[in-house]
């Protein structure tokens, strides 16, 4: 499946590249400069993140992960995943691997989506860098808010995987 949605995208992108370059070459080769440009700053970044990734979904305790995330817990096992992902400070290309693997340790589906979730919007460790510019009210009340929706993401998957 994910490789179709690539070779779909990849088609689609290829598309819209060859009429922008048919119609406008120079945007079109400046957008291909500009990806390339983007791809050489982000490239260490990803190979890092994967690197680390893959290090932790082969020293982390699949049991574990399944004892506290399995379908077993609920709503116990969205927010515990919800709290662990706002502990999150990596990158994108570091959390994806992560929840990949606790699917594979058979975690439900409602925990990756709170856990990805509150990895995405939460990351305590990086709320003090928001202090300076958002003032601490509007930190904590778009953390608490943050919280808030990824405790219902995984609450909403909780009852889609339910039957």
């Amino acid at each position: 499946m994910n490789d179709q949605i690539l070779v779909g995208l990849s088609f689609i992108v290829t598309g819209v590249y060859l009429t922008l370059f048919w119609r406008n070459p120079t945007l079109a080769l400046h957008g291909v400069q500009s990806a390339w440009l983007m791809f050489t700053k982000a490239f260490p970044w990803m190979a890092v993140s994967m690197l680390i990734a893959g290090l932790l979904e082969r020293s982390i305790d699949r049991h574990l992960l399944y004892r506290l995330f399995g379908a077993q817990n609920g709503f116990r096992g969205v927010l515990l995943a919800t709290l662990l992902g706002s502990l999150g400070t990596g990158s994108r290309w570091g959390v994806y691997p992560l929840a990949a693997a606790m699917l594979t340790a058979r975690a439900s589906l409602p925990s990756v989506m709170a856990f990805t979730t509150s990895w995405m919007l939460i990351s305590i460790p990086r709320s003090a860098s928001e202090f300076p510019f958002f003032g601490i009210r509007l930190t904590f009340v778009r953390m608490a808010l943050s919280y808030a929706v990824s405790l219902l993401a995984g609450s909403i998957m909780l009852l889609f995987t339910r039957s």
